[in-house]
């Protein structure tokens, strides 16, 4: 019994220290601060990706991820409208975190080039999340996003002019820079395309297939 009370008694000391890891890495998201990637032998053209776009793909997994028991009730009872229920929290779980991290930047940070770029790249990575989560888990698929991020920035750093035909804007001086290689529409409908995929694949599968279901349950 005491172990309990210990234990509950820690709820509000744990509750405290997640509003201040949030609320800090809200404050680095809305000063504009970057994460910058490069390889030790070329150090003149590292990609900057801001805070805020790895916190979008970090709060899409939390989303997936505490949403993931219904999910899988929802997946062994089937039927039509359990589909639509799987879709839209699918939608809401995109949505939120890029409609967030947009708001926050936007409004905090002084004017920057190529604003659109940003919700695109969390557009992208929320997406992402998503359209792996059903086939994968939400934990594993938002660490493979996020992989995938720090990869591509340092796959560009790597290869010079990669950044120019990569369908992600990475931080410049003054905003996002494009890449000036791809017609202007590629990157938002690769976006858009993703999302729609996610939402897709919540449908079909209605939130997890039963593997990852299986999965999620033995790993507690």
């Amino acid at each position: 019994m005491a172990h309990v009370i210990w234990r509950l008694s820690l709820l509000p000391m744990a509750g405290a220290l997640a509003a201040a890891v949030v609320a800090a890495a809200l404050g680095l998201a809305a000063q504009g601060v970057v994460l910058p990637v490069a390889v030790s032998d070329r150090p003149h053209g590292e990609q900057r990706i801001p805070v805020v776009e790895l916190l979008c793909v970090c709060a899409a997994t939390a989303g997936a991820w505490s949403t993931r028991p219904r999910l899988w009730a929802w997946e062994r009872l089937g039927g039509a409208r359990t589909r639509v229920r799987a879709a839209v929290v699918a939608a809401f779980g995109v949505g939120l975190p890029v409609a967030a991290g947009t708001a926050v930047v936007l409004t905090a940070a002084p004017p920057a080039e190529n604003t659109g770029s940003l919700a695109a790249n969390l557009l992208l990575g929320a997406s992402a999340v998503y359209l792996l989560a059903p086939f994968a888990g939400a934990v594993p698929s938002g660490l493979t996003v996020l992989a995938g991020v720090l990869l591509g920035a340092a796959a560009c750093n790597a290869v010079p002019g990669l950044n120019r035909v990569s369908p992600y804007a990475y931080a410049g001086t003054d905003g996002w820079v494009a890449p000036d290689l791809l017609a202007a529409g590629v990157v938002p409908a690769l976006a858009a395309g993703a999302a729609v995929a996610a939402l897709g694949a919540h449908a079909l599968t209605r939130g997890a297939t039963a593997r990852a279901s299986r999965a999620g349950e033995e790993s507690g």
